[in-house]
């Protein structure tokens, strides 16, 4: 079996999945929206950087190089887009930090 035979975006999400805690690890119980955005930023350069070994195969080189800035790119388009909903003055960040104001 190789690498090829595994279903890669089952394999990254399983990967994305036990990465976010030792990423936000010690981000505290309330974190800061610039806290979320900097951990957020370096989960998307690890997970680009580890799709685009995946995605490659066996490639090694200047293609890999240009896979990695091609999968970081669109990982961080993609975590950023995600997360619109998240941060910001009416974002769910603000709602579990504030939850009176969901009450009231």
């Amino acid at each position: 079996m190789e690498i090829a035979d595994l279903d890669i975006r089952e394999l990254i999400g399983a990967i994305g999945s036990a990465l976010v805690p030792v990423v936000f690890k010690g981000v505290g119980k309330k974190p800061t929206p610039q806290a979320v955005r900097e951990r957020l930023r370096l989960n998307a350069e690890i997970m680009g950087r580890l799709a685009a070994v995946l995605y490659g195969g066996e490639k090694t080189g200047p293609e890999l190089i240009e896979l990695i800035d091609l999968f970081t790119a669109h990982m961080q388009v993609e975590y950023s887009g995600a997360m619109k909903g998240f941060l910001g003055p009416e974002g769910e960040l603000s709602r579990l930090r504030n939850p009176q104001r969901d009450a009231g």
